[in-house]
């Protein structure tokens, strides 16, 4: 009888709930046991109106950086719903944080113009080349990271930042059946967003994620993430390189083979 790899491992995802599932089935699939407790939800934006100009006046933008896929999909959205063609995406040139976010501009028939080979803020900055004078479209989440726009200012480009979807504590979230996840047994929690990691915490409290995941691995999609973690006092055990989720599952079932 063949042991696949990860048979035995028990796996909390705190994806939200529309992605938990493609990487729970990826983890089910060698073996895993994996509960699915979403730590962050994501929401369409409460106001709309700097979207909406944005989209309306594409013209005006020599890029637009998508740094999600729930970016591109909400995006997506508000064009459909202002019956703004696709086709006037090809006007712009456009950056894609990483494959996934690839993925979902491909769908609609617009390849990326430029996708780094590393899926950090500083690599999307110096890839895009000159931009003084260069305006530049962030549709983003209402809690993203300044760090982006204010590499992409120094560089010299005009920045219009708008929210495209909210990333809120979702109503569900039960720090008790999280608690008792922990107690009854768990080998490795994946955190695929500083979000995840915050909300986490922040629904357990600090005390209680320091004690109870003293014995339970920690797996990060990227670098971003596992800062999040660091600086929260936890230690991280596994990063994928490239920051995907296959090469996440395969760090995974690599970091397994140690215990």
């Amino acid at each position: 009888m063949v042991t696949m790899p990860l048979s035995g491992i028990r796996l909390l995802v705190t994806r939200p709930t529309d992605q938990a599932a493609f990487l729970s089935k990826k983890l089910r699939n060698l073996g895993a046991t994996t509960i699915e407790i979403p730590t962050i939800e994501i929401s369409p934006p409460s106001e709309t109106d700097s979207l909406d100009s944005s989209i309306r006046g594409l013209d005006k933008y020599d890029w637009i950086i998508f740094t999600s896929v729930h970016g591109v999909e909400f995006f997506l959205r508000r064009m459909d719903k202002l019956q703004v063609s696709v086709s006037r995406l090809n006007s712009v040139r456009i950056a894609a944080i990483g494959p996934a976010t690839s993925a979902a501009l491909q769908s609609i028939g617009r390849n990326p113009d430029y996708v780094p080979s590393s899926f950090l803020s500083e690599n999307i900055a110096r890839g895009l080349g000159e931009l003084q004078g260069q305006r530049v479209l962030l549709p983003r989440a209402d809690i993203a990271s300044k760090k982006l726009p204010q590499l992409l200012r120094d560089q010299g480009a005009s920045i219009d930042e708008v929210v495209a979807y909210h990333v809120i504590v979702p109503r569900g979230l039960n720090p008790e059946r999280l608690k008792l996840v922990l107690e009854t047994g768990l080998d490795i929690v994946i955190f695929t967003s500083p979000s995840t990691v915050r909300n986490f915490v922040t629904a357990l409290g600090h005390a209680n994620v320091t004690r109870e995941l003293s014995t339970v691995k920690i797996a990060c999609i990227g670098p971003v993430t596992a800062e999040a973690v660091r600086q929260l006092g936890m230690t991280v055990d596994v990063i994928a390189n490239p920051h995907t989720i296959d090469a996440l599952v395969e760090a995974i079932v690599n970091e397994t083979r140690k215990l």
